[in-house]
């Protein structure tokens, strides 16, 4: 179960449960409620765990896209090496050598350059989902915080009359 389906799991806890008499406030079980919390905290260790398997990933690509960038060149200039040796026209070989080893850099560049893109992308995408998780986590713990402090104020005081409204966000 990921991280949302625990949120919404908590949620649906809070629906559920009983509401205070002429009020718009809930009793929850606090021992059921503080487990969901932990089942919740248990599972962002995986979301940060995913983070660094992406940054891992990221390294390989770029380790990878540097081999292939030396690889290229070295093909590069092994072949104009040879089309020295063959020909009889030097001046054209070292041109042509410029040339590839040029075009292999420019070819490594932008693997590298994609693999940057993808890895950016990839981190932007996660950085999104964390602040998510984040945002949704800080509303829910003020929401708690805000309940619990009327529930304290309902069962410390002689206002039990006094109406609370619930406020509920419309879901997705």
């Amino acid at each position: 179960m990921d991280i949302f389906a625990r949120l919404d799991k908590l949620e649906d806890f809070i629906a559920n449960s009983k509401r205070v008499p002429l009020s718009s406030s809930v009793m929850v079980n606090e021992a059921e409620f503080y487990d969901l919390l932990d089942d919740i905290r248990a599972t962002l260790p995986n979301e940060l765990k995913q983070a660094r398997l992406i940054s891992k990933d990221r390294e390989r690509i770029l380790g990878e896209a540097q081999r292939k960038e030396e690889e290229l060149l070295e093909s590069a200039e092994k072949r104009a090496d040879d089309m020295v040796q063959q020909t009889e026209i030097i001046k054209q070989a070292e041109l042509e050598r410029d040339h590839m080893i040029d075009e292999a850099q420019e070819e490594a560049r932008k693997i590298v350059y994609d693999a940057e893109d993808v890895a950016d992308r990839i981190f932007g995408e996660l950085e999104a989902s964390l602040i998510e998780v984040k945002d949704s986590t800080d509303e829910i713990l003020g929401r708690i915080s805000m309940w619990r402090e009327k529930l304290r104020g309902y069962a410390e005081g002689p206002g039990a009359e006094e109406e609370y409204e619930y406020e509920r966000e419309p879901q997705d």
